[in-house]
């Protein structure tokens, strides 16, 4: 398991990635419809009903908004593992 002290990630490299990532989410919705966008992260009550949810974009968003406003944010590598995959999930041909 890789350390987060001990990798070193260029902020401003990192942040343009991101912001990357977020503009191609939400290129792939202008395509696709913003209905289907995934969502990180659900709540669903009994029923089955989601009466919480955050998108993918909104993930990728908070992510970016951490970094920023906390200079000693590390992001984990699933942090950055997660971002790939949300990469290759958002292709738009």
């Amino acid at each position: 398991m890789l350390d987060r002290q001990k990798v070193q990630i260029n902020r401003k490299v990192l942040l343009t990635k991101i912001k990357r990532l977020r503009d191609r989410i939400s290129s792939w919705c202008k395509t696709n419809g913003y209905e289907n966008m995934g969502n990180d992260k659900e709540h669903r009550s009994d029923d089955g009903e989601i009466i919480w949810k955050q998108s993918d974009w909104e993930y990728v968003d908070d992510t970016h908004k951490q970094i920023i406003n906390n200079k000693n944010y590390k992001p984990y590598p699933a942090t950055l593992k997660k971002m790939n995959k949300l990469w290759k999930k958002y292709n738009v041909h």
